[in-house]
C-alpha cells in the first residue's frame, strides 16, 4: 500500500510511523501505541486499497483513540490544516523554502495557510494522476499554495497607465484612497512603490517595471540632479522597507533600466504631469539617463549601515547604441562598479535577434520579448508569466536504456504538464472574471475601457532541472563535453519545439524556461535518492543533495569563464520564457574595468541574453562592516557570532544566514551549492 503524504510525496506504507507519531506527538506508551497501530492496520486491510492519504490514516487513528477511551488525545493528534507537531516545528524552527522571508508571526501564518492551499490544489483542483506526478517528483508544480487563489505568476507593469489614470491600489477605490494622475516626481515615485506592492497581493511571483526611467523622465524635467537622486532614494528605500507583502516580506520587485531612450521609443508619445501629453520620449533623453544614474548611485551607497539594497533587482539594458561614441561610458563604468562592489546589478543583452526591440525580464529570469504579436507594448507590458512546471530531467535518464528513450518520456511528461497549466490558466480566468478576487490587476483602465492585466498575452512555460546530471547519467560526461552538450541542446530544442507547436494549436503563448529552482533542485535530488539509490547522480551529500540548475554548467566546474559562456549560450535562445548566466567571482576580482570589457564581449560575441556578476559578501552586524567573500570573522572588530553572509541564491541576492549557523534563509541544498561554487579569480 502507498501513502499520499501531506509533504507532497508518495511513500510506502510503514505502520511503525503511526506508532512513532503516537509516541512523539501524543505521548502514548509503547504498548498502547502498538495496540492503536494494529487496529488501524486491520481497518486499512479491510479497505483493500492500493493508495490512501495520510489524512485518512490520521482520521482512522483518531477514531481508534476515541474507541479506546483516549479521546483526550484527539485534539493533540488532530490535523488543523497540518499536524499540530508540524505547526510547533514551524514556530520553533521555521521554514527555509523561500530565502526572501525571515522567521516571524506572518511567516508562520503564511506557511500554515500554504499547506492547506497546497492540499486543496492537489486533492481537489487537479486530477489524481496529475497531482501524483508532482508528489512522485516526475515534475514540480510551482506555487501550488497559490494555484487556487493567486494563479498568475510574474508581471511586467506599465507606469504610463497610472500616469494617465491615477491610482486605486485596491483596484476599485471602494476600500482605499484614490490618487489623481501625479504632478510631481515625488508622487510618481510613491505611486511606483504602491503599484508594485498592490499587485504583489494578487500575483504569486515577482513584480517588474521595464522602461521606468524612460516613462518617468518627463517628471524629472527642470529638477536638479540632487532632487532627482533624493526622489530615487525614496523609491529604493520604499521598496526595501515595505515589509508588508505576503508572509511579511518586502515585495519581490525588478526594474529594467535604459541608458537614455532606446531608438524604438524616441517617437512614442510621452505623458507628463497630470497625464498630459508632453511631446515624445526622445525629448527626454537627458532626464532618462539621469534617473538611471541616480538609481545606480543610490544602490552603490547601500543602506544606512552600508548593507546592499536587495530590491529592486536592477537590470540594465545593453543595446548596440550603448557602446557607440562613448556617450554612456561613464554610466557603464558606474554600473560595473556596482557589480564589483555588491554584485547586485543584472545585464540584459539586446544584441541577439531573439530579444526584439524590448526583451524584458521579471524577478530573477522570467522573460518576454516582442516576438508574440510583434508589438512591444502588447507583448511585453501588462502581462507576464502565467505559470510554469519543471521537468525532472535526471529521472528520465534513470528510466532510459538508450539516450533516445528520453524523447518518448518527454512526450508523456509534457502532456501532463500541458494539462496542469491549462487547468491553472482556467483557474486564473475564474479568479479574474468570475470570483473577482484579483481586483488590482483586473481593474478597468478608464481611458481604454479594458482590463489592466492582459491575460491573453501571458506565457505558459515548460521548465526543466538537472540537464547536467541527465547527461552524466546517459554518457558518463557532463555538459562541458561537446558531444554531451550537443545532445543536451537537442533535448531542450525538443521541449521548445513542443511549446511552439502548442502555440499554433491552441493560440496561447507557450514557452520554455530555465527554472530558478530555489527548492526544486534539492527536492528532486532528495526524492530520486530515495527511489533510485546509487543510480542517482547528484551534487552534495545526503541531506544536502541537489541537481545543477536548468542547463547550467555545474557550480564546481573547472571550465574558465569563456568556456562556460560557450557551453551555456545556446540555451538562452532555446528558453524564451526565461534564462540567466551566472558569473561567480572571488574576492580578488573586483574592478569595473575588467567587468566592462567582459560585458562588451558578451554582448557583441555571444547569445547570452541575461546575466549577473556575482560575488559573495559578508556583513558584520556588530560594527556594520561589509566584506568581500564568505568571512567567518570580521577583520574590523573581531566579531564571529554575528557575521551575515550574502550571495545570489538562484537569480537574486539574498541573506544566507549567519556564518556560524546551520540555519538561515537558504535550504540545505542551496547552502551546499554555495560552498561548492567555483569563483573566478584574477
Amino acid at each position: 500500500m502507498k501513502i499520499r503524504t501531506s509533504q507532497d510525496t508518495i511513500e510506502e506504507y510503514n505502520p511503525s510511523k503511526i506508532t512513532n507519531s503516537l509516541i512523539d506527538e501524543v505521548g502514548l506508551e509503547q504498548q498502547t501505541a502498538n495496540r492503536i497501530t494494529k487496529q488501524v492496520n486491520n481497518e486499512l486491510e479491510s479497505l483493500t486499497l492500493d493508495t490512501v492519504t495520510s489524512i485518512l490514516i490520521r482520521e482512522l487513528v483518531n477514531s481508534k483513540l476515541v474507541e479506546n477511551g483516549l479521546s483526550e488525545f484527539v485534539d493533540t493528534y488532530a490535523r488543523v490544516g497540518m499536524p499540530v507537531k508540524e505547526i510547533e516545528n514551524l514556530i520553533n524552527e521555521g521554514n527555509r523554502s523561500n530565502a526572501n522571508m525571515q522567521q516571524n508571526p506572518e511567516t508562520i501564518h503564511k506557511y500554515v495557510a500554504d499547506n492547506s492551499m497546497k492540499q486543496y490544489a492537489l486533492n481537489h483542483l487537479l486530477p489524481t494522476e496529475l497531482a501524483d506526478g508532482h508528489r512522485k517528483g516526475d515534475y514540480h508544480i510551482h506555487d501550488l499554495e497559490y494555484f487556487a487563489h493567486r494563479p498568475l505568476n510574474c508581471q511586467q507593469h506599465d507606469l504610463r497607465v497610472f500616469i494617465r489614470n491615477g491610482l486605486k491600489v485596491d483596484g476599485t477605490g471602494d476600500h482605499t484612497s484614490i490618487a489623481k494622475s501625479p504632478t510631481h516626481l515625488e508622487t510618481l515615485v510613491n505611486h511606483t512603490g504602491e503599484i508594485l506592492l498592490a499587485s504583489q497581493q494578487d500575483m504569486s511571483g515577482g513584480q517588474a517595471m521595464s522602461l521606468w526611467n524612460v516613462f518617468a523622465s518627463p517628471f524629472a524635467r527642470g529638477r536638479s540632479y540632487d532632487e532627482i537622486k533624493q526622489c530615487v532614494q525614496m523609491l529604493i528605500y520604499n521598496l526595501n522597507m515595505a515589509y508588508a507583502s505576503r508572509g511579511s516580506q518586502v515585495p519581490f520587485t525588478s526594474m529594467q533600466l535604459e541608458f537614455g531612450v532606446p531608438n524604438f521609443l524616441k517617437d512614442v508619445t510621452a505623458y507628463g504631469k497630470g497625464g498630459i501629453v508632453c511631446g515624445t520620449y526622445g525629448d527626454y533623453e537627458e532626464e532618462a539617463l539621469l534617473l538611471t544614474r541616480a538609481i545606480t548611485e543610490v544602490l552603490m551607497e547601500g543602506d544606512a549601515h552600508g548593507k546592499p539594497h536587495l530590491f529592486p533587482n536592477t537590470i540594465y539594458s545593453l543595446r548596440p547604441e550603448t557602446f557607440k561614441n562613448g556617450a554612456y561610458d561613464e554610466d557603464l563604468e558606474l554600473v560595473h562598479e556596482l557589480s564589483a562592489k555588491l554584485g547586485t546589478s543584472y545585464y540584459a543583452n539586446m544584441f541577439p535577434s531573439y530579444q526584439g526591440d524590448l526583451g524584458n525580464y521579471m524577478g530573477c529570469r522570467t522573460h518576454l520579448s516582442n516576438t508574440w504579436t510583434g508589438d512591444w507594448d502588447t507583448d511585453c507590458l501588462r502581462t507576464g508569466n502565467l505559470a510554469y512546471c519543471t521537468i525532472n530531467l535526471p529521472r528520465l535518464a534513470y528510466n532510459s536504456k538508450e539516450p533516445s528513450d528520453i524523447f518518448a518520456q518527454l512526450d508523456n511528461v509534457m502532456s501532463k504538464i500541458e494539462e496542469i497549466l491549462l487547468i491553472r490558466r482556467e483557474q486564473g480566468l475564474k479568479a479574474l472574471n468570475e470570483s473577482k478576487i484579483l481586483p488590482f490587476i483586473s481593474q478597468t483602465i478608464s481611458d481604454e475601457d479594458s482590463p489592466y492585466y492582459r491575460v491573453e498575452n501571458s506565457t505558459l512555460s515548460f521548465g526543466f532541472n538537472g540537464l547536467n546530471e541527465m547527461l552524466l547519467s546517459l554518457f558518463g560526461v557532463d555538459i562541458t563535453d561537446p558531444s554531451a552538450n550537443k545532445f543536451g541542446q537537442e533535448v531542450i530544442s525538443y521541449i521548445n519545439d513542443h511549446a511552439n507547436t502548442l502555440k499554433d494549436e491552441t493560440g496561447l503563448r507557450w514557452s520554455t524556461i530555465q527554472t530558478p529552482a530555489e527548492s526544486t533542485a534539492h527536492r528532486f535530488a532528495t526524492i530520486d535518492r530515495k527511489l533510485y539509490g546509487d543510480k542517482v547522480i547528484s551534487n552534495g551529500v545526503t541531506g544536502s543533495e541537489y541537481y545543477s540548475n536548468s542547463s547550467h554548467v555545474p557550480v564546481d566546474t573547472t571550465a574558465d569563464i569563456i568556456q562556460k559562456i560557450r557551453v551555456e549560450e545556446p540555451y538562452h535562445r532555446l528558453t524564451p520564457g526565461g534564462h540567466i548566466f551566472h558569473a561567480f567571482f572571488g574576492e580578488s576580482y573586483g574592478d569595473a574595468e575588467s567587468f566592462m570589457s567582459l560585458t562588451e564581449k558578451i554582448c557583441k560575441n555571444s547569445d547570452i541574453g541575461f546575466w549577473a556578476y556575482s560575488s559573495a559578501l559578508s556583513y558584520c552586524m556588530r560594527c556594520h562592516t561589509v566584506m568581500k567573500g564568505l568571512q567567518n570573522k570580521c577583520p574590523n572588530c573581531g566579531e564571529v557570532d554575528n557575521v551575515e553572509w550574502y550571495d545570489r541564491i538562484t537569480g537574486y541576492v539574498q541573506q544566507v544566514g549567519h556564518a556560524k549557523a546551520s540555519n538561515g534563509g537558504w535550504n540545505n541544498g542551496k547552502r551546499q551549492e554555495l560552498v561548492d561554487r567555483t569563483r573566478y579569480q584574477k
